[in-house]
């Protein structure tokens, strides 16, 4: 009975309820999330061949791409139920990220129990599970927090001791599903083959070990393959088109990169001036912690090289997002290296250094669930405030284009993903005067300036036979006369 009341339970249950208290009733105007939700929508249709035609319209037809021809189906795939059972409905199509994100904590306490005290798993957990920046995160329909579940639980299978072939079999699969989740889980594979490698050359000279780790790493790809075919069986691809962005890469890029990777670690701590000395603090012993462990757990450190050595050199800038995946090495890391610190202490300080470091995570935590439960109270209290494409102003837009405007008029509009999702219209983005002539109506938003489209106020200076036909507090919408 002592295990239906074990701790871990009480801390992914109290990280739910507050995950679910931060969720609004709409979301921001980023419009990936949009392009996730119509991959599901075609799941669900039956309309695969279809929607990658629509996506190639809207990203060759718009001045720049709006991103790939479709992302890796796994994410659309776990939405698929939640919108056959509510449609586009921000709420629901937020549960997936409670769910995994619950996983998430199970996995970090699983791989923790082996390698820290109890206490000292539970405070690990609880820097995750009660995060201010990861609970927000969950009201973003986007595949990051699914992708740091199925990471994760890659990390705890790869660091795990016994050597049974299932053991191999479930690596080759997570791998597969981080990878059907996000392009770049594939790194995760790479470093694998790199340690399996490594392994190789140091025992070359013994026949049996030789002859265990290749069949080790071909279970892995073997199984990683398999997946990978039924994949691609099933869905078209439309990936490939991220290569094309990088001829946007500039040296200037990367070395600005650099700095704002670096510094954007300190997100999981907090915004201000003053959380930044307290990442520098962490930083020190994760970098302790990284250099004493670095043969036991290579693979975390050039999992976190090879992640880091990618993400700089992607031309565009997402975020702390990107660096989800590699926070539970970084404050693995900084566990180890505060315990190893406290462990070189003589006899007479090495209590209250192991006190000081508990109490030191414990404020941590303890700060961090009295914030985001602050934070998910006033959003409740609020009414779960809606916002971005869902607020009322919005809706009108939709509205009017469904009932005043025939279902192949194309409609330019800044965020043309989110356009083609809500109202089923041909949609493109056109920030220029060049090429507007592509639309049949022009939809501008008064709120957000040059962000991909003209401003209203210079849309005169274009010289476009145009006619306003609609006029709300946020949105403007022209007749394009041919």
């Amino acid at each position: 009975m002592k295990k239906l009341f074990h701790p871990l339970l009480l801390i992914v249950l109290l990280s739910a309820v507050i995950g679910s208290g931060m969720l609004r009733r709409g979301h921001e105007w980023g419009d990936d999330w949009a392009w996730y939700v119509l991959q599901a929508k075609s799941i669900v249709d039956g309309s695969l061949d279809e929607f990658i035609a629509i996506s190639d319209f809207t990203n060759y037809q718009s001045t720049t791409h709006l991103g790939p021809l479709a992302y890796p189906w796994g994410y659309p795939l776990i939405l698929v139920p939640f919108y056959a059972l509510n449609g586009i409905s921000p709420m629901t199509l937020k549960i997936p990220g409670l769910l995994f994100f619950a996983g998430f904590l199970i996995c970090l306490y699983l791989f923790a129990k082996t390698r820290f005290t109890r206490t000292e798993s539970l405070l690990f957990v609880s820097l995750f599970a009660f995060n201010p920046m990861l609970l927000e995160f969950l009201d973003y329909i986007l595949s990051d927090i699914p992708f740091l579940f199925f990471s994760t639980l890659t990390l705890y299978l790869v660091m795990q001791r016994n050597e049974s072939r299932t053991r191999y079999a479930l690596i080759g699969a997570a791998i597969f599903f981080t990878t059907f989740l996000r392009a770049t889980g594939l790194l995760l594979l790479g470093c694998f083959l790199m340690i399996e490698f490594f392994k190789l050359i140091e025992h070359r000279k013994e026949w049996e070990t030789v002859k265990r780790i290749v069949l080790n790493a071909f279970i892995v790809c073997a199984m990683f393959v398999l997946l990978w075919l039924a994949n691609a069986l099933i869905f078209p691809g439309g990936g490939e088109s991220y290569l094309s962005q990088y001829k946007n890469l500039t040296a200037d890029l990367v070395r600005g990169f650099i700095g704002a990777y670096f510094t954007v670690f300190g997100t999981f701590f907090g915004n201000s001036t003053g959380w930044s000395y307290v990442y520098y603090f962490v930083l020190i012993f994760a970098s302790l912690g990284a250099w004493i462990h670095r043969k036991d757990d290579l693979y975390f450190i050039l999992f976190f090289a090879v992640w880091m050595l990618v993400h700089i050199t992607y031309p565009y800038w997402q975020g702390a997002r990107y660096i989800f995946p590699l926070l539970p090495i970084f404050i693995y890391f900084a566990f180890q290296g505060m315990k190893f610190a406290v462990g070189r202490l003589s006899d007479k300080y090495r209590w209250t250094g192991q006190r000081v470091m508990y109490g030191f995570w414990i404020l941590l935590a303890g700060y961090y669930f009295v914030s985001s439960s602050v934070s998910a109270f006033n959003n409740v209290r609020n009414g779960r405030q809606i916002n971005g494409p869902f607020d009322p102003y919005s809706m009108e837009v939709y509205d009017w284009v469904e009932r005043k405007t025939p279902p192949d008029s194309v409609l330019i509009f800044y965020k043309a993903r989110v356009m083609r999702l809500m109202t089923g219209h041909p949609s493109i983005m056109i920030n220029v005067c060049d090429g507007m002539l592509k639309g049949d109506y022009l939809i501008l938003s008064k709120k957000v300036g040059e962000n991909n489209q003209v401003p209203p106020e210079q849309i005169a200076s274009c010289n476009l036979p145009i006619d306003k036909v609609f006029d709300n507090r946020r949105f403007i919408i022209y007749e394009i006369l041919k």
